[in-house]
């Protein structure tokens, strides 16, 4: 099962990439000029992102009902006005459709439903002297993605209604703000809390980047993921002879607030360093998360494997908590042309923070091509491997294999 879904995640990819290749230039000069007329005849900005996803997900429990495969479509569209006195305005609708199948056939966490709805509607005020502010349903992220995120990778991405701000007038340093009033989940999920956050990152230089936060969540609709959270990181790259180092260090503590069902305290650390040598990239790093440690505003699907073992921990904090030790590398496979197939293989062996007992490992490998500056094709497989579990949180063992077409204008 392994290596079969690897071999055709590349496959898959190396076909389409090479079909393409043909198609390429004929299909970006007509989209270039239709898209043209239409800035030019309508002033502002018309956006399509579309996304044709196959997906399958097996999970060795011996039921089949929890086996997934399946095929969706999902469609976002939107509007943003030209900029006038320093405020532009934006809305965007969001069309989900299974292609064949039911609902057994998609990942739980992509089971939004079929249908439609409103996925981001704003006004943005800009001043260059300033910075910016930002008011109603939008796409939010910060840092690595780890405290609060888009959860991109996802067919319904999350939004929040929120009022956002970012200082800026201070040459290298960025203080950012939000209030949320309401996350939107990538489950179809709304809802309501009160959640507050400060960000401030001053840049040092290319070495040296430290950010310093603060987060408050109150959940209203899930009390559970109520804490407060403070923390800083460090990111930054340097050369030693003729490899270049790209690192990035962080640490948080956090405890309970007067939302909380309960009190607890848990602290996060994580490291990565990586290097580029003769164009592959090498890299290894660590997460640990205490027991209780929760992050219910992350992108999640970039942490802790792609199988996604993980995912329903998030919320409420794992037991036993987390660590996370892997190892990755990275190459781009020439294709001529300027082109190429960037490929990433990664190695994760988990464990509990606390206590005895195993989590098991876990191998990831990802391969992305772009077509031209519309299109690109991502294969994604993932294999977990309980090794027993006796951590009682991955279960059974589950491989995970996607395969996209993207468009975006």
């Amino acid at each position: 099962m392994k290596s079969l879904h690897t071999a055709s995640a590349l496959t898959a990819l190396a076909l389409a990439a090479s079909a393409s290749c043909l198609l390429a230039d004929p299909v970006e000069s007509s989209l270039d000029s239709t898209f043209g007329k239409l800035e030019e005849s309508v002033p502002g900005k018309f956006n399509i992102d579309a996304r044709l996803r196959y997906e399958s997900f097996d999970l060795d429990n011996g039921v089949p009902a929890n086996d997934r495969d399946g095929t969706s479509l999902r469609v976002r569209y939107g509007y943003t006005t030209p900029a006038f006195a320093g405020f532009t305005a934006m809305v965007e609708g969001e069309t989900l459709t299974r292609v064949g199948g039911d609902a057994a056939d998609i990942h739980p966490a992509d089971d939004a439903g079929d249908g439609t709805d409103l996925n981001q509607l704003w006004v943005n005020y800009k001043n260059d002297d300033f910075g910016s502010v930002k008011l109603g349903r939008q796409i939010y992220t910060l840092d690595d993605h780890r405290f609060i995120g888009h959860v991109g990778w996802r067919q319904n991405i999350q939004v929040f209604d929120a009022l956002t701000a970012a200082y800026t007038a201070v040459d290298k340093l960025t203080i950012s703000g939000f209030y949320i009033d309401e996350v939107h989940s990538v489950n179809g999920a709304h809802n309501d809390l009160d959640a507050l956050g400060l960000n401030a990152s001053l840049a040092f230089s290319k070495e040296l980047k430290v950010t310093a936060f603060m987060y408050n969540i109150e959940g209203e609709d899930n009390v559970a993921q109520s804490a407060d959270t403070v923390g800083v990181r460090a990111t930054g790259s340097f050369a030693l002879e003729e490899v270049t180092f790209n690192y990035a260090l962080s640490y948080a503590q956090q405890g309970d607030n007067d939302a909380s069902p309960a009190a607890f305290d848990a602290d996060y650390m994580a490291g990565d360093l990586s290097a580029v040598i003769a164009g592959f990239t090498v890299g290894a790093g660590f997460e640990v998360l205490e027991p209780g440690f929760r992050t219910p505003l992350a992108t999640l699907h970039k942490f802790n494997g792609f199988a996604d073992v993980f995912l329903g921990a998030s919320g409420t904090g794992i037991a036993n908590g987390l660590e996370d030790v892997y190892g990755y590398i990275g190459y781009a496979i020439p294709l001529g042309e300027k082109k190429s197939i960037p490929v990433k293989l990664i190695y994760h062996s988990f464990s509990p923070e606390s206590g005895a007992g195993d989590y098991g490992d876990e191998i990831d490998i990802v391969a992305s091509y772009k077509v031209n500056k519309y299109l690109s094709l991502v294969a994604k497989y993932g294999s977990y491997d309980s090794d027993g579990g006796s951590g009682g949180v991955g279960g059974v063992d589950k491989d995970m294999f996607t395969f996209e077409m993207n468009f975006k204008y």
